[in-house]
């Protein structure tokens, strides 16, 4: 998230309503974590825990080979084609960058056989806590969160391609689980990496103590994550589950808020980055450009850019800017009434209990008033559920993806959205020509 806008005005936490929605959340921003560290341990709702994972995965998956990945076919490619769970279980790991030892989530294709019957990963959020903080938390107090996939399973046959995912402004590895795990069933690898330069832990404890944190390193760790998925790929199959299984001259990046100016300056740093999907967040013409570097550049990649009408942290209009500064073919969606928690699932931990600033503040736990905006933006009405919109972006991102991977050749999975959306599509752009 982008520090510039940390000071809009938003609802406070006393304004906080319970809203119980379809699956628990992940998280964009910092303050929201931090309270859900201090709730009681939550548990998911029957209909959460089978959003998680998807509820029915067919035994034979009907694959071909494209560029030399491995790819689901979709015979009748549709603007809904990707609302539900892809064909393949989602298995999930936790690698290491070697270049900061910055912990990297991963998830990827399983098999059917391998995921049935097995639980679901979970994280704890109180990873990220600064110490001074976690002193301040009752004993037993913590918050376990489903991440989407089963670890200990094995990579489903195939060679895959790899999706790099980048945080927002205090936000952590996991914090968009909905879309991350959700992405692997359709197979891809998707890793993502703490950036550690602006990630939860830094932010606590750089805002609390002097207001700011150091210079980002994002574009940097995502580059590193990149090289440790070609990595695992060459390594020996009994060092690596990975061997043979990633296809990396096939190169998405995702992003949300700061990560999606993130991922528009890897763009411009790396031509081997096929394409660049920013959710809420962009680089030149938005609240990321800088004076020298990546961040000054327009990509020549194809990009996507996604922001909720709603957004009080990144608005609509930068992102528009930003949109009309990128080099086509490039795509716009704009959600409908949607905050800038859309594209993450924050507002829906801690729901039960009055949200989390609500409980941040009963247990008496310090919350910087800039932060509040990232716990809060689109988490109450009249705003749109994220559960709601999260169809939509699924949609998209997925078919974005697959489309200019070259998996579908028409652009069936991308247009039509606004009337197979009619109420949360507020405006969908597009230009093919250079």
């Amino acid at each position: 998230m982008f520090r510039p806008l940390l000071a809009r005005r938003r609802r406070c936490a006393s304004s906080l309503r319970s809203r119980q929605r379809r699956r628990p959340a992940e998280f964009g921003g910092a303050v929201a974590l931090l309270a859900s560290v201090v709730a009681p341990l939550l548990s998911l709702s029957a209909a959460g825990a089978a959003a998680a994972q998807p509820a029915a995965i067919t035994a034979t998956i009907h694959t071909h080979i494209v560029d030399g990945a491995t790819v689901p076919v979709v015979t009748h490619v549709g603007p809904t084609s990707f609302t539900v769970p892809g064909p393949y279980g989602v298995g999930e790991t936790t690698l290491t960058l070697p270049t900061d030892h910055a912990p990297v989530e991963v998830w990827y294709p399983a098999t059917a056989a391998d995921v049935a019957g097995q639980p679901e990963a979970t994280y704890d959020v109180s990873e990220w806590l600064p110490p001074a903080f976690k002193k301040l938390l009752p004993a037993g107090f913590s918050v376990t969160y489903p991440s989407g996939g089963v670890r200990g399973v094995a990579v489903a046959p195939g060679r895959f391609p790899l999706v790099v995912f980048s945080h927002g402004y205090a936000g952590f590895r996991d914090q968009s689980t909905f879309l991350t795990a959700r992405l692997a069933s359709w197979g891809f690898v998707v890793a993502a990496p703490d950036h550690d330069s602006r990630d939860l832990t830094e932010v606590l404890g750089g805002v609390a103590a002097t207001g700011e944190t150091e210079k980002t390193t994002d574009v940097q760790d995502l580059e590193a994550t990149i090289a440790l998925m070609r990595f695992k790929d060459t390594q020996p199959a009994n060092s690596s589950v990975f061997h043979g299984h990633i296809n990396t001259a096939l190169v998405g990046a995702v992003g949300h808020s700061a990560g999606g100016g993130a991922v528009e300056a890897l763009a411009a740093a790396d031509k081997h980055v096929t394409t660049f999907i920013g959710l809420a967040g962009a680089t030149v013409g938005s609240f990321g450009q800088t004076q020298h570097g990546a961040a000054s550049i327009v990509p020549r990649q194809p990009g996507m850019l996604m922001v909720g009408t709603s957004d009080h942290v990144v608005d609509e209009p930068g992102i528009v800017n930003a949109y009309n500064r990128m080099h086509a073919p490039k795509r716009l969606v704009l959600v409908a009434n949607a905050g800038h928690l859309v594209f993450a699932d924050i507002c829906e931990v801690g729901s039960g209990q009055g949200g989390l600033l609500a409980i941040a503040n009963e247990l008496h736990v310090p919350v910087p008033a800039s932060l509040v905006p990232l716990a809060t933006d689109g988490c109450q009405p009249p705003d749109v559920a994220p559960p709601t919109a999260w169809p939509l972006v699924w949609q998209a991102v997925t078919a974005q993806l697959r489309h200019v991977f070259g998996f579908d050749h028409s652009t069936a999975g991308l247009t039509g959205l606004q009337k197979a959306f009619p109420t949360l599509v507020a405006v969908e752009s597009a230009s093919s020509r250079p």
